[in-house]
């Protein structure tokens, strides 16, 4: 099977349907918190980790090195350093793996500084971001025209020269843009952006155009999934957000989402994005929660201040607690919806097998072993549960949890199964920007796939 090259086309009319607009109220409650964080120190040292998890994984899920989780979080916490990279058989020296991670690493802060600068996204300035990403790397695997592989001395920064259509594992050859027709499609793929800009579009639905588009024309002989990252990162960036982390355990559904927008179909690369920008800020959140130690009695005042008139003090904090009112009503629906549930197993589980009961009630959900935040049940804590009462007893429960030591308007949300397992994909986010009625038509398609994946869970565990 072949995947045939088509033109990259632009938006439909209708972007809009693409997106839940989560976002903007997200992006909303973060700048609300940011000076505060800023006043402690605390964003500067979450966006250094964040800086080498990026610089790290966009290489690692290329497969340009092989690292290991242990090594991975030792390099984020640590910093970057050939010392702390072993020497593995049949993988590239420390030095030369570190050398081009440090490359990701001054990409990654060029653009930072590249949207300080306001300058606009040009062909220009992708071959200097593809130039800088590969500076330490010299060939690339290329086919001849029989088919065998052989290495090439790489080009940066410099449109390719040969066609570069992989072959997938299944047997399907993806046909990329022709080299003679990348110059145009770049001067295409730039242009929109620029009316993207000024339409105003979402800033997901930018990245997520962009990335695809740029993906759909691979107009380097290699790097070009570093180059898309990159992209995305900097319009996220532009708007106030954070790098685009994809990470080898987001491997798979990166993907798949890139493979639906193939079929013409951006809306799950738009949900990936905005799930992984979510993702940073549930850990900013957290990292805020990392209360810094005083030594001196100058120390304690100055802590004191920042909490009492500084910055953070500028947004009245009673609007915080919107978000418990909109979590409320959220489990109220949870509520009523495991209720359903609970009668419809009565009637088609119970009627045959007595043996079997099941019963609804508040509290007694335990909190899974993945959770992607710490909760802050003291702050806010509400939980329901369904229980499934056979040989053993076991249960599928929501629980709702404020996030971070200090309470500031962000709830978390999850669907755990028997005591510890996550049958959310990813948890739901509620904070005090978002009107309740936005809130809840994201909460239900949300809820009805965490019940599904939970009643899943109980069946195999059967």
């Amino acid at each position: 099977m072949v995947l045939v090259w088509e033109p990259i086309t632009d938006l439909p009319q209708d972007w809009s349907s693409l997106t839940e607009r989560e976002l903007g109220p997200l992006l909303q409650f973060w700048n609300d918190q940011k000076a505060d964080l800023e006043q402690n120190a605390v964003l500067s040292e979450f966006s250094k980790r964040l800086a080498r998890e990026w610089s790290i994984e966009t290489g690692q899920i290329e497969g340009v090195y092989d690292i290991d989780r242990g090594i991975t979080e030792t390099l984020i916490e640590r910093g970057i350093s050939a010392d702390l990279i072993p020497t593995e058989p049949g993988q590239k020296a420390p030095e030369l793996i570190a050398a081009i991670i440090q490359d990701h690493a001054v990409v990654l802060d060029g653009l930072f500084q590249f949207v300080r600068g306001d300058r606009p996204i040009s062909k220009g300035y992708i071959h200097e971001l593809h130039a800088a990403l590969l500076q330490h790397q010299d060939t690339t695997l290329v086919m001849d025209q029989f088919g065998h592989l052989f290495e090439s001395q790489l080009v940066k920064g410099q449109y390719k020269q040969r066609a570069n259509n992989p072959k997938r594992p299944d047997g399907t050859v993806h046909r990329y843009c022709p080299p003679e027709q990348v110059d145009s499609e770049m001067e295409s793929l730039v242009a929109m952006h620029h009316e993207h800009q000024r339409q105003g579009v979402a800033v997901e639905v930018q990245a997520a155009w962009l990335h695809h588009r740029f993906t759909q024309i691979h107009p380097y002989q290699d790097g070009n999934g570093r180059v898309a990252r990159a992209l995305a990162s900097l319009i996220f960036i532009k708007a106030g957000w954070f790098p685009v982390v994809v990470t080898r355990d987001d491997r798979a559904r990166y993907i798949d989402a890139l493979e639906v927008a193939d079929e013409k179909n951006l809306r799950s690369l738009v949900a990936f994005f905005v799930d992984v920008q979510k993702r940073s800020l549930f850990k900013a959140t957290q990292a805020a929660a990392d209360v810094q130690e005083v030594h001196t009695v100058d120390e304690a005042i100055a802590a004191a201040k920042r909490v009492l008139v500084g910055p953070g003090r500028s947004l009245d904090p009673s609007i915080w607690f919107k978000a418990k009112a909109t979590a409320d009503h959220l489990m109220d629906i949870a509520a009523m919806r495991l209720n359903e549930v609970k009668k419809t197993l009565e009637n088609e589980i119970q009627r045959s097998r007595p043996d079997w009961k099941f019963t609804t009630g508040d509290g007694g959900v335990g909190m899974s072993l993945n959770m992607p935040y710490t909760p802050n049940p003291d702050a806010y804590e509400r939980q329901y549960v369904l229980y499934l009462r056979g040989q053993r007893l076991q249960q599928i429960g929501m629980r709702a949890d404020a996030i971070g030591s200090k309470f500031r308007g962000l709830i978390g949300m999850l669907m755990v199964f028997d005591g510890f397992e996550a049958a959310s994909k990813e948890p739901f986010q509620v904070n005090y920007a978002e009107s309740v009625e936005d809130a809840e038509r994201r909460f239900r398609p949300w809820l009805e796939e965490s019940l599904v994946n939970a009643l899943s869970l109980w069946r195999k565990s059967l």
